[in-house]
């Protein structure tokens, strides 16, 4: 079983993938048809042409780099199944799936050492250097020329809000109530955040609260941007200065505000061992998301890493696609497999066989529009990462505030109240 067997999960399109076609949902991601399909193979390392496969599936790493229709270094995981659609494998002699390349990889198992390859000769130093550029890289030029951007679009606002996980949301809604128009910006397709992986965790929002929130923005004279990463944040005057990528318009957006909430989130983690890499490991919540939304069941044997609620949830929810699911909540001393995951060497020495691994660890903050708003971040020894160090009500900067998982771990429920106070505080201010 690929798929849950829900009609609506049905394949209704097909994606050409190195010429192969494979089913797929109009609408869905690239790499979502592809681990429905039992593909997680999706390219190859650039220079030793090691088997590489989406991690994250939310937009945050580079692991699904690939061709789209002529256009190079696409995001597979932004990039919506359509019928026609044209995906190529980069970086790889034959496709990824039977990269010639990979031979690299056999003959070299200490390594190379290209700032020393072949040293002896300054004639055959420059010949392996050459051969080494053009056995690595990231794609080849665009087909075409790509079409010029329209000029961006500039808007004034009462308060803009980054990010529609829970904090987002709760920021935006007292902010709605606070009688300001707001801009909501979420980088995904969908509002929701985590509250899009369906755990059903003690406190979490219902599902239709996204839905609720986002009519109530429009209401108020506000807008609601989706696939819109905000890409920069900057003090202009007494207002604050984004840049909005509206990816799904094909134009910037300038905004311009005199207040900004920020609730970014944060960034799946890969997990600290050998074989990390290889395809079938994979960011959890991207995971539940992917399942979820597109009925998505990415393998047979899973193995969930982490502790506490939320690796106990994704567990929970892998079972009941009818995968077998092991938490591991020690450490993992190696991921065995070729293309694909096949085992993990636990550290107690076990053995543990299994094609999906869900990485529910501790994940990073997205901390960098706080930091360059001046915010101040410390490390959390807990999870090794950096997080915002907010003050009263989460102000971090002069009209600017964060809130949720961006200032470090907590609950959806513990969001939607930073969210809350957040958003208030703002309005007053």
């Amino acid at each position: 079983m690929a798929r849950l067997p829900e009609p609506h999960f049905a394949p209704d399109c097909t994606i050409s993938v190195d010429g192969r076609e494979i089913p797929a949902r109009s609408g869905e991601s690239v790499t979502s048809a592809l681990l429905a399909a039992g593909r997680p193979l999706l390219s190859r390392s650039a220079k030793y042409h090691r088997p590489r496969g989406p991690f994250c599936l939310q937009s945050s790493c580079g692991s699904c780099l690939v061709r789209v229709d002529g256009a190079p270094n696409v995001r597979a995981c932004e990039t919506a199944c359509r019928p026609g659609l044209r995906v190529e494998t980069q970086n790889a002699f034959g496709g990824a799936a039977h990269d010639l390349l990979g031979a690299i990889d056999l003959f070299s198992p200490h390594g190379i050492d290209h700032h020393h390859m072949a040293t002896w000769s300054q004639v055959v130093n420059r010949v392996a250097v050459q051969a080494s550029r053009q056995l690595s890289g990231l794609g080849h030029l665009p087909d075409q020329v790509p079409a010029a951007r329209p000029p961006a679009e500039e808007l004034r606002i009462d308060a803009l809000v980054v990010g529609s996980g829970p904090a987002g949301l709760g920021a935006a809604e007292a902010l709605v109530q606070g009688g300001l128009r707001v801009l909501l910006c979420e980088q995904d397709r969908a509002l929701g955040g985590r509250l899009r992986c369906r755990m059903h965790l003690p406190g979490d929002p219902p599902l239709a609260w996204p839905g609720e929130v986002a009519r109530a923005v429009e209401r108020a004279g506000g807008r609601v941007e989706a696939r819109a990463p905000v890409l920069g944040l900057w003090r202009d005057g007494t207002e604050l200065l984004a840049a909005v990528d509206r990816r799904g318009a094909g134009r910037m957006l300038v905004v311009r505000a005199p207040r900004a909430v920020l609730a970014s989130g944060t960034w799946a983690q890969p997990p600290l061992f050998p074989g990390n890499d290889l395809p079938g490991v994979h960011g959890a919540r991207g995971l539940l998301v992917a399942l979820a939304e597109d009925g998505v069941v990415p393998g047979e044997r899973a193995a969930v890493l982490g502790q506490g609620p939320e690796a106990e949830a994704v567990a929970e929810r892998l079972v009941a696609a009818g995968m077998q699911a092991e938490r591991v909540e020690g450490e993992v001393a190696r991921g065995r497999g070729g293309r694909r995951l096949a085992a993990l060497d636990l550290a107690d020495g076990r053995r543990l066989r299994c094609d999906t691994l869900a990485v529910a660890t501790p994940r990073m903050p997205a901390a960098e529009l706080a930091r360059a708003a001046g915010a101040h971040l410390e490390l959390d020894p807990a999870t090794g990462a950096f997080r915002v160090k907010p003050g009263p009500a989460g102000l971090v900067a002069p009209g600017v505030w964060a809130a949720g998982e961006v200032c470090g771990p907590c609950t959806a429920a513990a969001a939607v109240e930073a969210g809350l106070r957040a958003g208030e505080a703002a309005s007053r201010g």
